[in-house]
């Protein structure tokens, strides 16, 4: 009897833990002492108990399993239009400079990207375009660096021969005073400028700054010289002495030597016709043997004829003065031979 009162004590530890542990509802159970078997209804009870415990539990956990996967489509649906969204906000930021600045106002969208469109083309604003080779960026050149950023640009440029005759003339400033030496954008210039000089597209000032650019660079380019004396040949008389100086001592510096009639005319411009110095005055060269223009000559080939307009009244003046005699002369053809008038 006591260890049937003991079994069943601890048959009501287990159902009480096992009640509290699962949340299950308990049952009453009677006194052991009272009745020592539980009833067949109880028994039945608990049954019904059990099943129904069992159906709420695997009610809510397919009610979890369809929240835990509701929760995962909402979360994958999410991290899609998270994407979305970021993509098209990439797009915006990337197509940014095509709308307004005031996207709420919209009336100023028209001048907004005529703005755009010119601050592109003007390189203000965009890193891309600072390194663009234009007539602006040329002249504001000063230092190596500078000068550095715009040589790609530039030479694509004189490569695709798309340069102004003003652009030319303006690069060739920039590398004379930033003293930028590239060897593959000198050989562009050196194809580029005789081409324009050929074609009569630069001016004598143009034709100088490459000059000059040549010399600042310690670069002696001879097709270059060559197109410039050609094309400027026939306007030397029209240059100012300075200019005309100025370039002899260029050419000289170079040690060009192809061209020696020009430098000549450099030296000694021509004559205009109809002018009381055409074919009047000694050629200078013609007295040293070494005239290059030969008949073509302005200058008089005579040795009788004045070295200026100044001194051609005075070229025979030793004709009508007096002549002192020797004393050979004296006894030979007589005192009055020679002189008629008394010696001054």
């Amino acid at each position: 009897f006591i260890v049937f009162n003991i079994c069943i004590y601890i048959y009501r530890i287990h159902r009480h833990n096992l009640h509290v542990i699962c949340g299950m509802p308990r049952v009453a159970v009677k006194c052991a002492a009272a009745e020592e078997e539980v009833s067949d209804e109880e028994e039945e009870e608990e049954e019904e108990e059990d099943e129904r415990w069992g159906k709420r539990r695997r009610t809510s956990d397919g009610a979890a399993a369809v929240k835990s996967s509701n929760f995962s489509s909402a979360n994958r649906l999410n991290a899609a239009s998270i994407a979305a969204l970021k993509t098209k906000q990439k797009k915006a930021k990337e197509f940014a400079w095509m709308d307004s600045d005031d996207e709420d106002d919209g009336e100023d969208d028209g001048a907004d990207e005529k703005e755009d469109a010119s601050a592109m083309h003007s390189g203000e604003g965009d890193e891309h375009d600072e390194s663009e080779a234009t007539l602006d960026r040329l002249e504001a050149v000063e230092t190596f660096g500078r000068m550095m950023l715009v040589s790609e640009s530039l030479s694509k440029k004189m490569k695709s021969q798309t340069l102004t005759p003003e652009e030319v003339a303006a690069a060739c400033r920039a590398l004379g005073r930033s003293k930028f030496f590239d060897g593959d954008l000198l050989e562009e210039l050196g194809k580029l400028l005789p081409k324009m000089l050929d074609n009569k597209k630069l001016t004598v000032e143009q034709a100088n700054d490459a000059l000059v650019c040549l010399r600042e660079l310690n670069v002696y380019n001879k097709e270059i010289c060559s197109a410039i004396t050609k094309a400027f040949k026939d306007e030397v008389s029209l240059m100012t002495p300075v200019l005309r100086l100025s370039w002899l001592d260029l050419f000289h510096s170079f040690g060009h030597q192809r061209d020696t009639e020009f430098l000549q005319l450099l030296q000694a411009p021509p004559l205009i016709p109809g002018t009381p110095n055409y074919k009047t005055i000694r050629c200078e060269f013609f007295v040293k043997g070494c005239c290059e223009s030969g008949a073509l000559c302005t200058y008089a080939h005579n040795m009788q004829a004045p070295i200026s307009l100044a001194d051609a009244g005075k070229e025979d003046g030793w004709r009508t003065r007096s002549v002192m005699l020797t004393q050979g002369q004296m006894y030979s053809v007589g005192s009055d031979a020679y002189s008629a008038a008394p010696l001054k």
